[in-house]
Parts: structure tokens; sequence; C-alpha cells
């Protein structure tokens, strides 16, 4: 068995808690038909992803925020806690460390109920591919809000998808849950990871450059999500070991820069400017993360260039886009195999 099958065997809830309530909730702002709203966040406490309980992504730890014992009471109890801190932010976003649309997570009823308790104008929800069809989105989605559906894509390129990340569907697979979600009248938001394992830092770049011309759409709203390092994945196994490291914040700036539009694009703050989110050299970091919160309130392009500092260690950035890290690949499965048996 390879480490990462492995890890996920005998690790999966290792360090879980057994608790039954909320994992988090938070206040934000966010653009919504180009004007700043109040958004509000809440990530449910659930069985689960159904692809964690069976390998799961490479770069993911969420599951140690789950509970494989949870029941739908605790869900309703957890809603209601919800409520309590809900202040009427116009967009609520509902998550649930794996698939909102899952009917093992959260049953459809519960679903329902839980989608309507808000008085917004937008919620979105999180799902993989495979639980998205017309039928659910039909019954979920209340005729006087808008309801988004973001999508994990990570990459549109198969062979990242599959020996980078693990992901566990195709870009076929998107695709097909991408018309569903479209021809249903709801929103979509796509999730796409900057420096998967086992790319260069330029090979990063590029996958998600191409992603993004692959999948640009004026319904779909992207949010590139720099690779930050999860507790208990396997991806920090390769972190601890020195063979993996985080996003440079350049690298972020650049493809702001190289694709065509950004009217679409919002950046994930998670990690940004940590050691194990996308980081420079430590002295530059606060000013660049300062400029992406600002570019995530107005998405100007133009402002965010004029803005860029200078600093030193972008020169230690560009020697870094070639060259070749331990864990680089780009031939083959085969080729990842053998010369790093007994780590992939």
């Amino acid at each position: 068995m390879d480490l990462r099958k492995r890890m996920f065997e005998e690790n999966r809830y290792k360090k879980r808690s057994d608790k039954r309530n909320l994992v988090a909730t938070w206040s934000d702002r966010e653009l919504l038909d180009g004007e700043l709203e109040e958004a509000f966040t809440v990530i449910f406490r659930t069985r689960g992803c159904g692809w964690a309980h069976r390998m799961g992504c490479t770069m993911c730890g969420y599951h140690t925020d789950t509970n494989p014992d949870i029941s739908n009471e605790d869900i309703s109890k957890q809603l209601e806690e919800a409520l309590s801190r809900y202040n009427g932010e116009t967009i609520v976003k509902l998550y649930t460390s794996g698939s909102f649309l899952d009917p093992k997570e959260i049953p459809k009823d519960l679903a329902q109920k839980i989608i309507s308790s808000f008085d917004c104008s937008k919620t979105v929800i999180e799902s993989r591919p495979e639980y998205v069809n017309q039928e659910v989105l039909k019954d979920l989605k209340v005729d006087e809000k808008s309801l988004e559906i973001a999508i994990g894509l990570e990459s549109a390129d198969d062979f990242v998808l599959k020996n980078c990340i693990n992901k566990g569907f195709t870009f076929k697979d998107y695709m097909s849950a991408r018309k569903i979600v479209l021809d249903a009248g709801c929103g979509l938001r796509t999730y796409l990871l900057l420096k998967p394992p086992f790319l260069t830092e330029k090979e990063a770049m590029d996958d998600l450059i191409k992603s993004i011309e692959r999948i640009s759409h004026k319904r779909n709203l992207i949010s590139i999500n720099p690779v930050n390092v999860q507790n208990n994945s396997f991806l920090e196994h390769l972190f601890r070991l020195d063979m993996y490291r985080p996003p440079w914040l350049w690298s972020l700036l650049e493809i702001l820069k190289e694709i065509k539009s950004t009217n679409n694009i919002v950046i994930s703050r998670a990690g940004l400017g940590g050691k194990r989110g996308a980081h420079n050299c430590g002295g530059c970091d606060k000013e660049i993360v300062d400029l992406l919160d600002d570019f995530n309130r107005t998405r100007d392009i133009e402002k965010l260039s004029r803005g860029i500092p200078e600093c030193d260690c972008k020169k230690i950035w560009r020697s870094d886009n070639w060259i070749e890290p331990a864990l680089h690949f780009r031939g083959s499965p085969e080729i990842l195999s053998n010369r790093y048996a007994g780590y992939v």
C-alpha cells in the first residue's frame, strides 16, 4: 500500500474531535453585482466528504473537522446555533467540509430547511460534481434568492487531477455538472488550486492560467485558491520533509497580470502570507496581501499593478520558476513512481 493511501486508512479521523457543534462562523464582505455586500459563512460539522472516506485529495485536511457519528438532530441544532449568530447578511455561504448536496452528509429535506432559514439574497453551497443533479437543484432553489454552487475543480488538466491531487473525478465530470448548474439557473463558483504537489512553480502557474482559460464563462466566478498546507493531509507530510514549498505571492501576481480578464476572479485569503500558505520572503508579504484583499473588493487589476512593491526576493522567485524541485515530474505516473518510491 502506498504512503498516501496508508495515511488516509490509518489517520483519517486521528485528530478529529467528537464535537457535534458548528465548526465555525464568520462575517466578511464580498462583491455582489458590483457592490460590496456583507457575507456570513457557516461551516457545519457533518460526517464529511464521501471521497475522503474512500481516499481523499492530497492537499485536503478538512476531514479533521468532521465527525462520522454526527446525526441529523445534531445538524439541526447547529442550524439553530448558526441562526443565533446571523445578522441578516446579504450573502450566506453554507459549507460542510464536504458536499452540501451529498444526502449522506445532509439529507435533502434538511438541506432545504437550512437554505430557507436564512433571509438573504444569495446562498452559496459547495459540492463535488457527482452529487449535482437538476432535480436536487430545482428543489433547493428558492425563487426570490439566487443559489450558487461552488465546485472544487482545482485543475482542468486530468493528469494533474489524477496524479497530483487525487481528485477522484475528471474534467469531463466537472463540465457535466457545470452544465446542470447553469441550465438550472444557478450561479457557479469554481475553485482552482495554485501549486498542487509535484509541480514546479512555473508548471503550477501555467496550469492555473490554462485552467482559467478553459472554464471562463460570464456566469462562472473563479476562486483562485493558493495552496494552504492543512493539518493531517498528505501534503503536510511532504511539507514536513521539506519536499514542498507553498506558492510564492509573486506567482499569484503574475497570474493576475497574464489572464485576459479578472472581472470574475477572486483570491482565497486562506493562509496568505503565512509559512504554510502563499508567501514571499516575509518582508514584502503584508503589503502584497493587502493589495490582494483590495483586489477582491474592487477587481481593479490596474490599481493592483500600480501598488506592487519592489523586493529582492523577486530574483529568487524568478530562479525558482525554472529550477526542478525535489518532487518535480511531468512525464508519466511511472516516472513519478520509480523516482519517488515510498513517498507517493
